[in-house]
C-alpha cells in the first residue's frame, strides 16, 4: 500500500548522509521509530572447493552446526557481559547499565539500532 504523504527523506538516510540540522530539527515519532529498529544476523558461506565454512554474526542470533550427532557452536553472542564487548562499548562513548547498552539494548552488536551508533 502506498503512503499518501511519505516523508521527504527516510530517517536512515538523514543519519547516514549527516545532512540533518540537529540543532533546529526535532525527530518525528516515525523517524525515532526507524532509528530504533534493529535486528541480529547470521551469515554462512560454504566454500566447497576449499572445504571450509565461514560464519559471521551480529548480535545474539546463534549459529550451530550438527557434527556426528552433536551441536557445534559456530558463533558467539555479542552481549554486554563479555569483557571484550564492555571495553568496545565504553571506548565508543556508551555505557553498560544493568547489563544493557545505554540501559536499553541487551546486545552489543546489531544491524540497525542507529540511535545507539551516532555520537555528537
Amino acid at each position: 500500500m502506498r503512503r499518501e504523504k511519505p516523508p521527504k527523506k527516510p530517517a536512515l538516510l538523514n543519519i547516514l548522509s549527516d545532512e540533518r540540522d540537529k540543532k533546529d530539527e526535532e525527530q518525528t515519532n516515525e523517524e525515532m521509530m526507524l532509528d530504533s529498529i534493529g535486528c541480529t544476523s547470521n551469515v554462512v558461506y560454504i566454500d566447497k572447493s576449499k572445504k571450509k565454512i565461514f560464519v559471521a554474526n551480529a548480535g545474539d542470533s546463534r549459529c550451530v552446526m550438527g557434527k556426528n550427532g552433536k551441536a557445534v557452536e559456530m558463533s558467539i553472542d555479542h552481549k554486554p557481559e563479555s569483557q571484550t564487548e564492555i571495553d568496545r562499548i565504553t571506548k565508543s562513548g556508551s555505557t553498560i547499565t544493568e547489563g544493557r547498552v545505554d540501559g536499553n539494548l541487551n546486545l552489543t552488536r546489531s544491524l540497525g539500532d542507529l540511535k545507539y551508533k551516532q555520537r555528537e
